[in-house]
């Protein structure tokens, strides 16, 4: 038997006793979204998603072999029901989590008559798409149409998404964040706490008597992290909270002079404090900002409105904001940010008109507009009860008002994050001046860097390079337990950069023995091949050594993107498969490096794709601009891999992969291809390519 949902056909199901049985659920207040699903796998995907299309509604979600796929009930509609076609697909997880979710969004957007701006993409940080594809080398209109038939953004947000990503990459072009890190200094305390507010946040007047045993405690934190990241550049510092101005103009001398003492500010292209509340900023603590010569600051009002700012217990006046301001800027200080809140309780576009307006007559160097987000920890969400959630159609006109006031102001986009339970499904932007950007935003939203982080609930990062992947050490929340357990904390970052060395080695992720055969026996190819090619073209011993090893690791970066490359089926590249192909140099370079492989290898390794006329990757370098030995295996490799089988294709024999070859000539340095072709017409080259690596002693 079947039925249709939503122009959508799927099997009917029984609802079985103890198999689908439904309990009813509904609150009062609103709908109850009731979730049934078949796997725990994409549990938290599904769940994320329906949220975003019913945002503010009690959920749950259940796990429950017998259902067909995904089943959502909610009172007053039709059961939305999801057939699964997605988990006996012959693809990766992650290409299934794909499917699902588009197939899941489709339905929804039909049960519910809305489309979301960011269409399936539920994670924080939407611009690491655009951005891994633009360091791809990839068009920007092929980004675009990518993001709207892959994820279903909008088409305003894929080109907001594209813009940031390139700003990002504008700003970064001189630092290096791959070697460097950040460090980030939490301060707890606040005048009073934000209705909204679900930081590790005290309230000075109720916890000032622990500011100086918290100096104590974070001073012998910042002495281990010190010690831990010795020798390594410091590009960016962030002190935030919290409400880091809550502190005295002595106490925060104090911090900003253990700092200068116990790190290096030779590479240090920022320093941040937020001084957030006007109601804890004083000329004296500007003067000691000033004179340990923070390059930027942040004074955030969230609202100009008084009737919100006494709403959301902010205990400070519009007056007091401006009056700040001013200050500021008198003493100096030429690089100021200011945060405002949209969606706050009862505030309406023309409120935020009123707020922009304040903002623009006030001319800050930076603007960062965040989307109410309710966390499950503040008293907006304990008590929600008490106040009306503004509606989606209003939040549009509330970022439509605050962007183009932005642009007005000019400032531009530079970084964009999202947060779980975000009003209207949208975003936090940052605006600034072309100049004066938040670079450590950008560092920590994108998660380009290691950020170390002291203080009470602060995380450190550890962005391990060439993997993909991040690692965290974070320290208690409560400054009682943070200070009575330094030594503790202390320890635990010891033990955890010790399992987890800054530059030091690390074991390759698990991978499928069949790519790892691939990849092996391609590499002994190419090592072989260049080997041959090398001593035709008359290199030393040492130059032949660094050609075999380099020819044998120069993929050794594709074991690491595997599960994003390959399903089982046959299938050609795609613009989503790509992006990772072609960063796969980049971190075989980086895996080779952490291991003291030699600057030849390294270097053959790194720019074995580019090409003689300038069109190759990573770097669009050309002729002679490329290293000697990476043209040489460039050769090699391109070869090789016509003569071998692919998953979307079976091998050329040797004299159409030399006609192919001949074809593309400009992609190779004519001296090295024609030694090349004299080496291919040997006899016996059929052995070659399959005999062991030539990998020699050096000479000496």
């Amino acid at each position: 038997m079947n039925r249709e949902y939503a122009g959508i056909r799927t099997r009917d199901f029984q609802e079985t006793p103890g198999i689908l049985k439904w309990e009813n659920r509904y609150t009062a207040g609103g709908i109850m979204i009731d979730i049934r699903l078949n796997s725990e796998e994409f549990k938290h995907d599904v769940y994320s998603l329906v949220r975003a299309f019913y945002p503010g509604e009690d959920t749950s979600v259940t796990v429950q072999q017998h259902v067909p796929g995904i089943v959502v009930r909610c009172a007053g509609k039709a059961d939305l029901i999801v057939e699964d076609t997605w988990s006996c697909r012959p693809e990766s997880r992650k290409d299934k989590k794909s499917h699902m979710k588009r197939q899941l969004y489709r339905q929804l957007c039909e049960q519910t008559g809305k489309q979301l701006p960011w269409g399936t993409l539920t994670g924080i940080r939407p611009v690491k798409i655009p951005m891994v594809l633009l360091e791809a080398g990839i068009e920007e209109a092929d980004i675009a149409a990518h993001m709207q038939e892959v994820y279903y953004t909008s088409p305003e947000k894929t080109r907001l998404a594209i813009d940031i990503a390139k700003r990002e990459r504008h700003i970064l072009r001189d630092i290096d964040y791959r070697d460097g890190y950040s460090l980030y200094v939490g301060i707890p305390f606040c005048p009073s706490i934000c209705l909204y507010c679900s930081f590790s946040s005290y309230p000075y007047e109720r916890y000032g008597h622990l500011a100086e045993a918290y100096l104590d405690a974070l001073f012998r934190d910042i002495d281990a992290t010190a010690e831990i990241f010795e020798g390594k550049p410091l590009d960016t510092i962030y002190i935030g909270g919290g409400t880091p101005t809550t502190l005295t103009a002595d106490q925060m001398d104090r911090l900003l002079y253990k700092l200068e003492r116990t790190f290096s500010y030779e590479h240090l292209k920022e320093f941040t404090v937020e001084a957030g509340r006007p109601d804890s900023i004083t000329e004296e603590k500007l003067l000691v900002l000033k004179r340990h010569n923070i390059t930027r600051i942040s004074i955030n009002p969230q609202s100009m409105q008084p009737k919100t700012l006494d709403l959301i217990g902010r205990r400070h006046t519009v007056e007091q904001t401006k009056e700040a301001f001013d200050l500021a800027r008198r003493l100096g200080f030429d690089n100021i940010n200011m945060d405002m809140i949209l969606g706050l309780p009862q505030e309406t576009a023309e409120d935020v008109r009123g707020t922009m307006e304040e903002l623009k007559a006030l001319a800050p160097d930076s603007v960062t507009i965040h989307s109410l987000a309710v966390k499950r920890a503040a008293r907006l969400n304990l008590e929600r009860q008490n106040y009306q959630a503004v509606s989606e159609e209003e939040m549009h006109r509330m970022m439509e008002v605050a962007s183009g006031y932005a642009s007005d102001m000019g400032l531009k986009p530079y970084y964009l994050y999202r947060q779980k339970n975000m009003a209207g499904n949208f975003e936090n932007v940052g605006y600034a001046k072309v100049d004066k950007a938040g670079i450590y935003n950008i560092l920590i939203m994108e998660e380009k860097q290691t950020i170390a982080a002291v203080g009470a609930g602060a995380s450190t990062k550890l962005v391990i390079t060439g993997e993909n992947r991040m690692e965290r050490v974070e320290n208690v929340k409560n400054v009682e337990q943070y200070i009575s357990r330094i030594d503790e904390m202390i320890q635990r970052k010891r033990d955890f950069f010790q399992k987890n060395p800054l530059g030091g080695s690390r074991e390759l992720e698990p991978i499928v023995h069949e790519d790892l055969e691939r990849e092996i026996a391609h590499g002994i190819c190419v090592s072989n091949l260049s080997y041959r090619l090398g001593e035709e073209l008359g290199l030393s011993g040492e130059e032949l050594h660094h050609l075999a090893v380099a020819g044998f690791l120069h993929d050794i970066g594709k074991l690491r993107l595997s599960h994003y490359l390959y399903g089982h089926e046959k299938t050609e590249l795609n613009v989503e498969k790509m992006k990772y192909v072609r960063t796969h140099s980049r971190i075989s370079y980086e895996i080779l490096k952490e291991r003291d492989y030699e600057q030849p290898v390294l270097e053959a390794v790194l720019y074995h794709h580019e090409n003689y006329d300038g069109s190759g990757y990573p770097e669009n370098r050309s002729g002679e601009d490329i290293p000697y030995l990476a043209r040489i295996i460039r050769v090699c490799d391109v070869f090789a891999a016509l003569t071998s089988d692919r998953r979307y294709r079976s091998a050329f024999d040797i004299d159409t992969a030399m006609e192919l070859m001949i074809e593309e000539v400009k992609n190779f340095d004519m001296e090295i291809f024609l030694a090349f072709q004299r080496v291919i017409h040997e006899s016996g080259i059929e052995s070659l390519l399959n005999t062991k690596m030539k990998i020699e002693e050096e000479e000496g």
